[in-house]
């Protein structure tokens, strides 16, 4: 719906083209896959409107729905969902509706509709989904950050979950560049989950977009997360799992951009860390192995030499991440996962080892790394 558009008017063609759709959604044992195939049948959302018993009979409705669609639309219910639009750059997209991202639209269990909150003109961008762990390595953490910010940089919208770890990084990255990113939430529009991301939710909608296909309200259930899922693989051209476990949502949405025949790319980690596993197990099984936004850019098919960060002029311009600020050299020869020994610093380096201690012990003051049983590891 057009933000210009009266209130009333966009209540009112919210409740036309909507209105059978949340009738029959609430008649017990009709489940999405039923309504996406009614639509299917339909040909879209706004023939319900006006379709009659008759036809909906042929097409398999079964009495009890024909039954509900003949009761008064009851406001109470559907109250939340007519009021959300009652704001600045907030609105309902109908999977009808010409600001529907196409690529989401093309699948058969894209969303009835989606609440939005921002500005739906970045669907108009390529877009590229950057997932992962909640509880990333500062290595994973830092990777995705200047990865979302390169593909920003370059024109691309980056998407995500607003969840905690890998999704807040991707966002923030995508945010620092000056760029476009869209978050898409597993609970109700007007919901910020987590609550840390408050502030996050907020830049967001300023100059990005939010989108939820549950009601205004709805607080965050598990159940509602593989549907989250499913609409940031939709939306994407590529999904680009930066750091997951063996048993994790990344490894979901994956495999969920794999059957929606979209790209995977997974970023490699040390064969020690059990983090990397999932994105090892995408690689065996035939994703793609990616290095930095460059090789995203390149499948894109918008890149073909190297990563943005390479690129001298958008260097220049580049915002570093809080983290990744020139990494000491020192701190480069430490790993994340497994300690280093003194030994093996003063071969890597060729330094004398009461030069290193010095320097060690400075770096760890700085939170670098820790001194551990063996040697030294690298904390950021």
């Amino acid at each position: 719906m057009d933000e210009t558009t009266s209130l009333s008017a966009r209540v009112a063609a919210i409740e036309h083209l909507l209105g059978r759709w949340w009738q029959l959604s609430r008649v017990k044992g009709i489940g999405r896959q039923s309504l996406y195939a009614l639509r299917e049948q339909l040909g879209g959302l706004a023939p319900l409107a006006n379709a009659s018993d008759a036809e909906l009979q042929a097409m398999g409705l079964a009495p009890d729905a024909l039954a509900a669609l003949q009761q008064p639309l009851d406001h109470g219910d559907f109250h939340a969902l007519l009021e959300w639009p009652d704001g600045f750059h907030k609105g309902i997209m109908g999977s009808d509706c010409s600001s529907y991202p196409e690529a989401l639209a093309s699948l058969p269990d894209a969303p009835l509709w989606m609440n939005w909150y921002g500005n739906p003109q970045v669907l108009k961008q390529p877009m590229v989904a950057l997932v992962g762990s909640r509880n990333p390595t500062p290595y994973a953490r830092e990777w995705t950050w200047q990865c979302a910010h390169d593909l920003a940089k370059a024109g691309v919208c980056v998407v995500s979950g607003l969840a905690l770890g890998i999704d807040g990084a991707a966002h923030d990255g995508a945010l620092a560049a000056g760029g476009s990113t869209v978050a898409v939430l597993g609970c109700g529009i007007d919901v910020v989950y987590p609550k840390r991301h408050r502030r996050l939710y907020q830049r967001i909608a300023e100059t990005g977009l939010i989108l939820s296909e549950l009601p205004p309200g709805t607080a965050p259930l598990p159940a509602f997360f593989p549907g989250r899922n499913r609409i940031v693989s939709g939306l994407s051209q590529i999904v680009v799992v930066a750091e997951a476990a063996e048993k994790s949502g990344s490894l979901i949405t994956a495999r969920l951009a794999a059957s929606q025949g979209r790209d995977v790319m997974a970023l490699p980690g040390a064969v020690t860390n059990p983090l990397a596993a999932g994105c090892h197990l995408l690689l065996r099984d035939g994703a793609t192995l990616v290095r930095d936004a460059g090789d995203v850019l390149e499948e894109l098919g918008l890149f073909n030499l190297t990563s943005p960060s390479a690129n001298s002029e958008l260097a220049a311009d580049s915002t570093p991440a809080p983290d990744a600020v020139q990494v000491p050299a020192l701190v480069q020869q430490l790993d994340f996962a497994n300690t280093t020994s003194l030994d093996v610093l003063a071969i890597r380096t060729g330094a004398a080892v009461s030069v290193l201690l010095a320097e060690l012990l400075e770096l760890e003051l700085d939170g670098w790394l820790r001194q551990e049983a063996g040697g030294y590891r690298r904390l950021r």
